[in-house]
């Protein structure tokens, strides 16, 4: 009687199975952290201009809650607006020396010297009055978001 062998190892069929899961397992990983980091970066985008616009509106609340602090001027720019917009403030100049300067060529936004805000392509800003008071209703617009906001002058 011929004695059987018995057959241990890797057959060439099992060898395929585990190297086409392998690839398909690999690809399915693959797409999903491709769609995971796209949107990862469009979030942080969106995260940066808001974080951007709190900076802004920080220094604008302390602006506007100073005592005797008013609005001495609103400069605009001298690009002609698109039809129906108005146009962009150039910088805004409160009484107390403060100062906000939008840089529109690089799309900054400064307070003073300090740069506070980044891919800015609108600052406008209106003055007001409502209640006897002066209010600011400012408009950023960065790359991907815009904001608006009113700031009501202390007495």
């Amino acid at each position: 009687m011929s004695k059987m062998s018995s057959q241990k190892g890797i057959t060439m069929m099992s060898l395929i199975i585990y190297i086409t899961s392998f690839l398909v397992v690999t690809g399915i990983v693959a797409g999903i952290t491709a769609f995971f980091y796209g949107n990862s970066n469009l979030m942080s985008k969106e995260l940066y201009s808001a974080s951007d616009f709190n900076k802004l509106n920080l220094y604008l609340v302390k602006e506007s809650e100073q005592d005797g602090n008013r609005i001495k001027e609103i400069a605009l720019s001298s690009e002609s607006p698109k039809e129906g917009e108005e146009k962009d403030a150039y910088y805004l100049l409160f009484s107390n020396g403060d100062r906000f300067t939008f840089d529109s060529d690089n799309g900054l936004l400064y307070y003073n010297s300090v740069c506070i805000c980044e891919d800015v392509n609108k600052f406008k800003v209106k003055s007001e009055y409502g209640s006897g008071r002066e209010v600011i209703n400012v408009m950023v617009g960065f790359t991907n978001k815009s904001y608006s906001c009113k700031y009501t002058m202390a007495q």
